[in-house]
């Protein structure tokens, strides 16, 4: 992962406007990268876990993989989720 912090706070903006359409991995990616490196507002991580709240059923592996590490380092108490 390449960036600082600020860089991810400055791309917000523009993965909220195309979150939805992206695929299925490449939105656990995103969340993947936003929670390794504990950044976000709050309101991106609602709308990366109603994305996945979705999709959790039909991931692939190495989605599920990002998934479950964005939901481990967010500290991600939905059990419906889990």
């Amino acid at each position: 992962m390449a960036g600082s912090d600020k860089v991810y706070f400055a791309l917000e903006a523009t993965v909220l406007k195309g979150f939805n359409s992206l695929s299925d991995r490449d939105a656990t990616q995103l969340m993947y990268a936003y929670s390794v490196r504990n950044v976000g507002n709050p309101e991106l991580h609602k709308v990366f876990e109603k994305r996945l709240d979705s999709i959790a059923s039909s991931l692939d592996y190495p989605s599920l993989f990002n998934a479950i590490y964005y939901m481990l380092f967010t500290e991600n108490q939905n059990k419906a989720l889990w």
